[in-house]
């Protein structure tokens, strides 16, 4: 079985989150899978260029879409996978990948995922690699099973987040290269615009996202963001699989980046971690007080101004905070001014650093996450590897991740979240049940390997005929 993975981005040629860490994961999982080779084709974007010689990129062709736009072909290799890049200077040849800056986008950018998506869809065959499935993620991909509906290529979609749709009103529509027979109710139009997910969802062969409560919570209005009948309608090719990490990437006992290692036989590096964080971030050094970490997007939807709306009721508490991200301008002033009001027990770092990201994973005897809604999450997962254990909002991936033997959830409000923690800073002072939850969570498998099967059974049945 040969499969090509169709995304905006990939770990490690770029990357903006967590879609670019699946996609370059998932890929390398599936290609330890006897009979299957899995590929992954992107844009070439001007920032890959820089890192071309790391990764051992060659020009192989010049192609045209089945409407005869001509784009470059390129191929590079990382962790054992193939990916392609498809060039066109005019839509990729640019600083950015979404927009000129991380909360921006670019005008064109319903004319550069359609042509990417039609590039794909056009590639019946790449330097020998013939897919028999096309593994769409995430909206900037979605056309492609609409550009293939009545071929015999299988499609699969892959939801990351609802909440991004790849919407634009009907004077956009031309750049899709679409018949205005699929401007309907029925096609990809969408409340009077145009929508790629909703096409994506409509003619796709299977769809995935990535946790089973997730796929349950976006059939409902409160988290289908508009899009819940859709998915009501086409629930029969819906599936949830919860999204892995790669182990060897996150391994306290390998990690160059952290200041002491450790494993689940010799915790002693944790201590260290934690003492030396503390010295790093300029926090207090107590013993009987313990050390929570957030590595988040600092915005609603991760429930950021719920820790705002708490916070003295937390320093009430004898804890300290580790936060590090970028967000919303609101959030990351009122974080600021609560660390300086209390400077030795917050610290905030507004910024994108995984070397600090990963001292915080090890140096953190708590993990919070406290998200809005949350389709599958991967701070908790790379938290629990290094024996930090979770409190997390029960929604998505985190209420299929962290259960009561692994970690601490609460399900709504102030006043919920407010008693998960109490209950969290019991557990921690008594220290052998404490002990008891750090090795449940670095024994926790978040492999990939371990999904690989339910994506096998999804591209069978996709290949079983079109939109069954």
């Amino acid at each position: 079985m040969r499969i090509l993975h169709a995304a905006s981005e990939v770990y490690p040629l770029i990357s903006t989150g967590g879609l670019s860490s699946v996609v370059g994961a998932l890929p390398e999982a599936l290609n330890r899978t006897d009979g299957v080779h899995a590929s992954v084709i992107i844009p070439y974007y001007g920032d890959i260029k820089s890192d071309s010689n790391e990764f051992g990129i060659e020009w192989l062709s010049t192609q045209k879409t089945f409407l005869g736009e001509s784009f470059g072909l390129a191929r590079a290799e990382t962790a054992g996978v193939t990916v392609f890049l498809v060039a066109r200077d005019e839509y990729f040849q640019r600083k950015g990948i979404y927009g000129p800056t991380p909360d921006s986008s670019w005008d064109d950018n319903a004319a550069r995922f359609s042509f990417f998506s039609r590039a794909v869809a056009s590639l019946s065959s790449i330097d020998g690699f013939v897919p028999d499935i096309i593994h769409c993620h995430d909206w900037q991909t979605s056309l492609i099973p609409v550009y293939l509906r009545e071929l015999d290529t299988a499609t699969v979609l892959t939801i990351h987040n609802l909440q991004f749709q790849g919407r634009y009103p009907h004077s956009d529509y031309a750049a899709t290269f679409l018949p205005e027979t699929l401007y309907n109710i029925d096609g990809i139009e969408f409340w009077g615009d145009w929508n790629s997910l909703k096409g994506g969802i409509t003619f796709a062969d299977r769809i995935t996202t990535v946790s089973p409560t997730y796929a349950s919570e976006i059939k409902t209005p409160e988290f289908g963001c508009a899009l819940d009948g859709v998915l009501r309608e086409h629930s029969h090719k819906l599936t949830g699989i919860l999204n892995g990490i790669d182990p060897l990437l996150w391994n306290p006992a390998t990690d160059e980046e952290i200041l002491s290692n450790y494993s689940p036989g010799n915790m002693g590096g944790k201590a260290v971690c934690k003492k030396r964080l503390c010295s790093e971030l300029g926090l207090k050094q107590s013993e009987e007080a313990p050390l929570l970490g957030m590595v988040t997007r600092l915005t609603s939807q991760k429930g950021i101004d719920l820790v705002i709306t708490c916070m003295d009721r937390l320093m009430e508490m004898n804890l300290s905070l580790a936060i590090l991200g970028t967000g919303e301008l609101w959030a990351e002033q009122a974080l600021l001014d609560a660390a300086e009001r209390y400077p030795d027990c917050i610290s905030v770092t507004i910024a994108y650093d995984d070397s600090r990201a990963r001292r915080i994973f090890a140096g953190a005897d708590a993990f919070l996450m406290p998200s809005v809604f949350e389709p599958c999450g991967l701070g908790q997962m790379m938290a629990m590897r290094y024996g930090t254990v979770p409190l997390v909002r029960s929604v998505g991936g985190l209420a299929d991740s962290v259960t009561g033997e692994i970690g601490f959830s609460f399900s709504d409000g102030n006043d919920e979240f407010i008693k998960a923690m109490k209950e969290l800073l019991e557990s921690w002072r008594n220290r052998r049940r404490w002990a008891w939850y750090r090795r449940r969570c670095m024994s926790t498998d978040f492999s990939w390997d371990n999904r690989v099967n339910e994506y096998m059974e999804v591209y069978r049945k996709a290949l079983g005929g079109k939109n069954r």
